[in-house]
């Protein structure tokens, strides 16, 4: 019998959250795609283009409002089997109200997985395709002929400035690359006018190189080989960047194996973001279950649903807020991803003790 009723409330789970997940996601990529139909059609797309620029757009979406639609489903899940009276049977053949949420878990396990697969890979390889197949449609406003900016980026410990890189990445022009040691003071300072990638290293011309010291030591070279761990497609990356970026990325960054153009908080909060965002379905789960009682309780069922809203919406909130915190470096990324986690886990499971004692 038990295994029965999990079955029914996995089943059920599952329907209403990927219902829920499946509304959003359209309604958002029907509004983008409004937005951007325009833009679409006058750089030479058709009917094909539309639906190239849905498709890819789509996993981006569906990334961001997985927690939202797992909040929905669990209240509407558990607001019908309250109004149904389908709890009172559960509890009449021995399941308490915590096993009752205990059955649901794995089904929030499953969706949290898919989450972080969606999160980590999915999203990362359709946000770059995106991005250079839009870069490679036509303009009519010209933007061939706009200059390029100057780029800025961190490698390491060092700074890397680039006047222009070339569409492949196979080429840079107005090389500047300070390195740095661990206090941040400039140890070494190379310029170069030119740049070409062969052989799996960058060959450089025009080149001057500072050796800061005392004495200082300057010399100039008409060509020298250069091999920092600086690649064509990290400066594809770093000329279109993405905002999805696999764990495998972030770790690079941060270990300097990969460039950045962002803080190193930035990249850390990133990847602390990315493990603790699929754990929101749980934490949402456990905020919607006061409605499991709620119709029992004196009438209470808008309540508990309304009480379930906000404090989801608030998780929601104060989790964008103190992410953009950590990745400014106002406060520890790891405290500024896992407290508002960690203090709606603990806000749902005091509610759901209250609501049941």
């Amino acid at each position: 019998m038990t295994n029965t009723i999990t079955r029914y409330l996995t089943r059920t789970f599952l329907v209403r959250v990927l219902s829920v997940l499946f509304a959003l996601s359209a309604l958002l990529q029907l509004l983008d795609l409004l937005d951007a139909a325009s833009t679409v059609l006058q750089r030479g797309g058709g009917a094909g283009d539309l639906i190239r620029y849905t498709v890819l757009r789509m996993p981006m979406i569906v990334e961001r409002v997985v927690p939202l639609a797992v909040l929905i489903g669990s209240l509407s899940t558990l607001w019908s089997f309250a109004a149904t009276n389908e709890f009172v049977a559960m509890r009449s053949v021995g399941m308490t109200p915590y096993q009752i949420m205990g059955a649901l878990m794995p089904a929030a396990l499953v969706v949290a997985g898919l989450h972080f697969l969606l999160t980590d890979q999915i999203a990362p390889r359709s946000e770059r395709a995106f991005v250079t197949w839009w870069a490679s449609t036509q303009d009519p406003e010209g933007d061939e002929a706009a200059k390029p900016e100057p780029l800025w980026f961190r490698l390491g410990n060092a700074v890397v400035g680039l006047k222009d890189i070339g569409d492949d990445g196979q080429s840079l022009k107005g090389l500047e690359y300070v390195e740095r040691d661990s206090r941040g003071k400039a140890t070494l300072i190379l310029q170069a006018k030119n740049g070409v990638w062969r052989d799996g290293k960058w060959q450089l011309s025009g080149v001057s190189r500072t050796r800061v010291g005392t004495p200082l030591v300057v010399d100039q070279l008409p060509a020298l080989e250069w091999t920092p761990p600086l690649t064509p497609a990290n400066l594809i990356e770093l000329k279109a960047p993405t905002q999805s970026i696999s764990v495998n990325r972030l770790l690079r960054i941060l270990h300097g194996a990969w460039a950045g153009s962002q803080s190193q908080a930035y990249y850390a909060t990133r990847l602390h973001a990315t493990y603790a965002g699929p754990l929101g379905s749980l934490v949402m789960l456990l905020l919607a279950a006061p409605v499991a009682h709620g119709l029992r309780r004196r009438g209470g069922a808008m309540g508990s649903l309304a009480l379930g809203v906000v404090i989801g919406l608030a998780f929601l909130l104060s989790s964008g807020i103190l992410s953009s915190m950590g990745q400014a470096g106002a406060m520890p990324p790891w405290i500024a991803v896992w407290s508002p986690v960690l203090l709606f886990t603990a806000i749902g499971g005091a509610i759901m003790v209250h609501v049941e004692g």
